[in-house]
């Protein structure tokens, strides 16, 4: 069976945002919606399960992408994290004006709101269960639901400051903010990745005393 929404065009999910956004969520029949978009309602049961799956047509499209790429990529894992969650929200912004109406109907609409946290948890899992598979052994059991929780973190502050007029080019933004994120993670993500930490040691000492009291100073910064 094709996800909700397959076959719905960019122009159609538009009008079907904007009728739900002028006219009201809870004021809008399916059989209303149908006819906004063009389709009959038999029709618009088929490709929607309710007037939800309208609203978050384009999450479910950006999720079956980011699987795939996901699945498919050969870029190393960081690299593959931040190129698909990118991608995603290029995808969500390819219609500005229905980005727009759908934040404004999810803000107004409370059974909206639970059905984005439904959605964000989805992202979560998929991210989730990729950086299981790449992570390298020995990494944290934290690491891959810290890391792919913040990565939808960072994609939503993106969205949110490009929906308040914060920035022009949201993606671009979000790519050097999740590149700065995943090298945080760097060391369980890659194997060659050297981990170990360097120190700078700065040791004040009296140019004329003993070597017995330089090694003392020296001592001193280590233990602190």
């Amino acid at each position: 069976m094709p996800p909700h929404g397959a076959g719905m065009t960019p122009e159609s999910s538009t009008a079907a945002i904007r009728h739900l956004a002028e006219r009201g969520y809870e004021a809008t029949t399916a059989e209303a919606l149908a006819a906004a978009v063009g389709m009959s309602r038999s029709t618009f049961f088929r490709r929607f399960g309710s007037k939800d799956d309208v609203i978050f047509a384009d999450h479910d499209h950006a999720l079956a992408r980011l699987e795939a790429a996901l699945e498919d990529t050969a870029l190393a894992p960081a690299d593959a994290l931040v190129s698909a969650t990118a991608d995603v929200l290029r995808l969500l912004l390819r219609d500005p004006e229905a980005a727009r109406l759908r934040f404004e109907l999810m803000r107004l609409t409370p059974a909206l709101r639970d059905r984005e946290l439904v959605i964000t948890h989805r992202y979560e899992r998929v991210f989730t269960r990729y950086i299981r598979e790449v992570q390298q052994p020995g990494a944290p059991a934290w690491v891959a639901s810290t890391l792919g929780a913040s990565l939808v973190a960072a994609h939503n502050a993106a969205l949110r400051a490009w929906l308040r007029g914060r920035t022009t080019d949201a993606a671009a933004a979000l790519t050097e903010d999740l590149r700065e994120l995943t090298s945080l993670y760097l060391r369980w993500l890659t194997a060659d990745h050297d981990s170990s930490e360097r120190r700078v040691l700065v040791a004040v000492y009296d140019a004329t005393g003993s070597p017995d009291s330089v090694l003392t100073a020296v001592s001193e910064q280590l233990r602190r």
